[in-house]
């Protein structure tokens, strides 16, 4: 077993064997010398038609993901678009052509790479992720003006099955790839290059595809058919996994039957569902999920790849309220900074951004970002009661501070807050030392383990060298969980939990005895939770 290390760009985890795609047909182009103008001209041409035909089919890709995935990602081509259309391009190429009297695929690819190497030096990660696009144009127009299509290494042989139940290994995670296979098919995405923000890290996000990127000499070490593991969790890959790594890091699987599926919490318990998108929200309500325990605002914004306007908010809100037809829905303000970077915020370059300005900060120091999510949700609580989740808070004062901004919103648009409940996260220590205080002030509280964990171990979970540290299990974080329940009790708050741990098997049911009653976890856990739940309480009674 060999284990690689890169950057997790989708949550989730996954075992299957290895599809190999070949996105990069163009690694070195001839090139070609031009005798005379004719032929000059003649170059202009062709590259003029391969623009135009590069349109019509970034037209027409847009058009289809904009129907299979969604309007936001769909954005991705008609950027491409614009880009391969930009006049300063064009115009760049065209000169190029007359100058050095050199063919179009050449030029291409010295002018695309010029820009590809600029963009990939700025500071600005936005811009930098720019590059990814323009490599995918540059290969776009050499497909065309050649005639040939990137696919995967094996396909037109018998054993090839183009990425159905599979993980694909790839260069580069690029827009066209993901639209070529059928997503709903495919297990994984490893690639050796690519960020966290990248128009298609954003796609495999939305579908919850299990994505690693950055994982350098990963297609030297694979073929297709090797077995793999992709932690999209902490960014490891696994080749050729022994049985007993599978056994510890996959999740269970899906439970599908509705023979065994509690439609039901047991009594005393509330399992609810975690939800970053529609799709999450619809699956909650199709597992009889007891409510949304966490809805990731922010997921939102990184889709649209922009700021929403309070009108997009409120009818997206609106939306899941509307699915699940009555059932508490957990609103958790917009939690960027740290490993969720939106470039289109311009946000200034930290050394530590765990540290940083992320959180109930960002929030506080971002006004209009807050006010427009804020007026969003209390245009909504005039239809529905809505509830109001503060990320990383770090103590009562910077807590009071959120609140008042609410209050002063509920007032502005002549509302009131009597549909209105507000909560906090325990994520950072100092919070969880201030529960007894910070609990009276909040409708209820919310335990994020996986910052909790990772604060409270000072541990880097996407650090191998340190990861063994990052621990469930470890008594220290028993006891800040006992004690924040305690607290909560004390105070005849609500206490639930929304992070990874609470969906993991033996799990739920130590949270029980700890006294966390409320565990929100991934949709397709909600059965298995109920029925430990279930079987652990049975137990007892026995």
């Amino acid at each position: 077993m060999a284990v690689f290390k890169g950057l997790p760009i989708s949550s989730g985890k996954v075992s299957a064997p290895v599809c190999l795609y070949s996105a990069e047909t163009h690694r070195s182009v001839s090139r070609r010398s031009l005798d005379n103008d004719r032929e000059v001209d003649r170059e202009i041409t062709r590259f003029r038609n391969a623009v135009a035909q590069c349109s019509e089919d970034l037209d027409r890709i847009h058009d289809q993901v904009a129907v299979d995935v969604g309007k936001s990602e769909a954005e991705i081509f008609l950027t491409q678009k614009h880009i391969m259309n930009d006049p300063a391009i064009v115009d760049a190429v065209e000169k190029d052509v007359r100058e050095t009297r050199t063919n179009v695929e050449q030029v291409i690819t010295d002018v695309y790479r010029r820009h590809e190497e600029k963009f990939a030096l700025l500071d600005d990660e936005y811009l930098r992720e720019r590059s990814t696009d323009l490599g995918e144009i540059r290969r776009r127009l050499l497909d065309n003006l050649s005639n040939t299509r990137p696919g995967f290494k094996c396909q037109g042989q018998a054993h090839c099955t183009r990425g159905k139940n599979r993980v694909i290994v790839a260069q580069e995670l690029t827009a066209d790839m993901m639209v070529r296979m059928n997503l709903e098919s495919v297990l994984g995405i490893v690639t050796e290059h690519g960020g966290f923000s990248s128009h298609a890290a954003l796609i495999a996000r939305s579908v919850g595809v299990p994505a690693v990127s950055g994982v350098r000499g990963v297609m030297d070490a694979v073929q297709c058919g090797t077995p793999v593991l992709v932690d999209g969790d902490d960014g490891r890959v696994f080749v050729n996994p022994t049985e007993d790594t599978i056994a510890e890091l996959t999740p269970p699987d899906e439970v599908e039957s509705d023979d065994v599926c509690l439609l039901q919490s047991p009594p005393g318990s509330e399992v609810l569902a975690n939800a970053s998108i529609l799709e999450d929200v619809r699956h909650a309500a199709t597992v009889h999920a007891d409510g949304i325990g966490l809805f990731r605002t922010e997921i939102q914004f990184m889709r649209a790849n922009r700021l929403l306007s309070e009108h997009e908010q409120f009818e997206q809100y609106a939306t899941v309220m509307r699915i699940m037809d009555g059932k508490p829905v957990t609103f958790r303000l917009i939690d960027v900074g740290g490993d969720k970077q939106l470039p289109f915020l311009r946000m200034e370059q930290e050394e530590n951004p765990s540290l940083g300005w992320r959180g109930a900060r960002f929030l506080l120091g971002s006004r209009d970002v807050f006010s427009t999510q804020v007026r969003a949700l209390v245009r909504l609580s005039k239809k529905y009661p809505v509830r109001i989740l503060f990320p990383m808070v770090i103590d009562s004062t910077q807590l009071k501070k959120l609140k008042d901004g609410v209050r002063e919103i509920i007032v502005a648009e002549g509302g009131t807050s009597d549909n209105i409940k507000l909560g906090a996260m325990f994520e950072v220590p100092s919070a969880c030392v201030q529960a007894d205080t910070i609990l009276k002030h909040v409708d209820f509280g919310s335990i994020g383990s996986n910052d909790l964990i990772q604060y409270l171990f000072a541990v880097d979970r996407n650090n191998e060298m340190v990861s063994q540290d990052y621990n469930p299990d470890h008594p220290a974080l028993w006891e800040v969980l006992r004690n924040l329940s305690r607290a909560a009790r004390d105070a005849g708050k609500p206490l639930s939990i929304c992070g990874e741990m609470a969906g993991r098997e033996q799990i739920p049911a130590r949270l029980w005895d700890a006294g966390i009653r409320s565990l929100s976890v991934g949709p397709r856990l909600v059965p298995r939770v109920r029925n430990e739940l279930m079987t652990h309480l049975g137990d007892r009674v026995q």
